[in-house]
């Protein structure tokens, strides 16, 4: 519960903090791709068997026709430690997400909300890995800073492997480049 609560006060303090750190307008619209790193929170079993890691984030941003939707292709590369023994949890994948952008086009801020499905790779050491279906919620912010795009954004991401889910928070922050 209390990393969840971190993950919320995390991208609320993005969110408020994103209009004062520039008074350009953000574009939102063309294709885009950007470049992300972050924290990784193992949740429930997960994270009672892993500590908290690390992950970078490849993203390829495209608009629908003239709406807020986009459609948003997501890599994802995390690794989190076990948690009182040797060796590592490694995850590798990717999502399709549906990706929907809130307030004014010409805002300095742009809030948006994003979901999808996606299929990733778990590889919990010593040999033993398995790929499985995955999905994932979650929301951020797009802001401009000196000239750049930036984003941050929390997500709730579910692997859905043998036994239990490997449930996690991935916290990212990133630049986004493109027309």
């Amino acid at each position: 519960m209390r990393r969840i609560r971190m993950a919320v006060l995390g991208l609320a303090l993005g969110s408020f903090a994103a209009p004062a750190l520039c008074a350009q307008a953000q574009p939102t619209e063309g294709t885009r791709f950007g470049l992300g790193i972050g924290v990784t929170m193992p949740m429930g079993d997960y994270g009672t068997a892993d500590k908290n890691g690390y992950h970078l984030l490849g993203v390829l941003q495209m608009p629908i026709g003239g709406s807020p939707v986009h459609l948003r292709f997501d890599a994802m590369y995390s690794q989190t430690s076990h948690d009182g023994a040797t060796g590592s949890t490694s995850l590798l994948g990717g999502t399709v997400d549906a990706l929907y952008h809130l307030g004014d086009r010409s805002s300095s801020a742009r809030p948006y909300i994003l979901g999808g499905l996606g299929f990733y790779n778990a590889d919990f050491g010593g040999g033993s890995s398995e790929s499985k279906l995955a999905y994932g919620f979650g929301g951020g912010v797009l802001f401009g800073i000196s000239g750049l795009h930036a984003f941050a954004e929390a997500r709730y991401m579910s692997v859905q492997t043998s036994g239990s889910s490997l449930n996690f928070v991935p916290i990212t922050i990133g630049l986004m480049f493109g027309s």
